[in-house]
């Protein structure tokens, strides 16, 4: 049976490294793909995949999820960190 291949779109957000780095001790760290249209978080460089994407951008996001051969996307591209 394959392995879940997972997109985080958002991951360099307070709640989407938490869940990031969630799925990678779940699924394996090749397995979760990290992204954001912003700059990668430094809590997450070394732990597995990152790609820049833009989520506005539906050519870019299908591409990655073919590339990638993604069976799951977390998006969290709109949610504010929730700190101060």
């Amino acid at each position: 049976m394959a392995k879940d291949k997972i997109l985080v779109i958002g991951a360099s957000g307070q709640i989407g490294v938490e869940l990031t780095m969630a799925l990678r001790k779940i699924y394996g760290n090749n397995n979760v793909i990290a992204s954001d249209l912003r700059e990668q978080n430094p809590l997450l460089e070394g732990t597995g995949p990152y790609v820049s994407l833009d989520v506005m951008n539906k050519e870019m996001l299908h591409v990655q999820v073919i590339r990638q051969n993604i069976t799951q996307i977390y998006l969290l591209a709109a949610i504010l960190s929730a700190t101060g």
